[in-house]
């Protein structure tokens, strides 16, 4: 071992060399570890890819109802279930505002919501201003860009990335 040691040429290039290894695997092995536990649910938590798709919320003639959050839910996704329009959000807050609080935007998982009775809000006209775009202008009113191919079809809009500034548009979320 002794002699090992003395023939073993430990210069700058070689400690820098080893060093490099060791930070390249160290690096590797944390970055695996990361993305082979990034898609698994935490102990007692279902993954967030079948919970909220297996819930049925209560729409039409079953309302009013009772609601039990799931995780990744929201006002705006809970009222575009139940009544195809996420505008009624404000209706479902109104509602359950004793047990949601003030912050409407921090809903918990379990909570039991009910689900009022009450019309769908129709579409709605939003003037174009500038900077604006299809994707923006629905991710603003509607949370949900994709959108835009049915709000282009819907204001028979010829080419949907020209929107002029002025320009009132129809747009439903539903």
């Amino acid at each position: 071992m002794r002699d090992f040691l003395k023939n073993l040429k430990l210069n700058e290039q070689n400690i820098s060399m080893l060093l490099g290894i060791v930070v390249v695997l160290l690096v590797g092995s944390l970055l695996y570890n990361y993305f082979k536990s990034v898609n698994k649910p935490s102990q007692g938590e279902t993954s967030s890819t079948t919970a909220p798709e297996q819930v049925q919320v209560p729409s039409g003639d079953k309302l009013p109802a009772d609601y039990t959050v799931q995780k990744g839910d929201t006002l705006w996704s809970i009222s575009t279930k139940a009544y195809g329009s996420g505008y009624n959000w404000v209706d479902v807050y109104a509602a359950n505002k004793t047990v949601i609080g003030k912050n409407a935007n921090s809903l918990l998982a379990d909570t039991k919501l009910t689900l009022p009775k009450i019309k769908p809000k129709p579409a709605t006209e939003y003037t174009v201003v500038n900077g604006d775009n299809l994707w923006n202008i629905l991710v603003k009113i509607c949370n949900n860009g994709y959108l835009w191919t049915k709000v282009a079809k819907t204001n028979n809009l010829a080419n949907a990335s020209r929107i002029e500034i002025g320009q009132k548009l129809s747009i439903s979320c539903n």
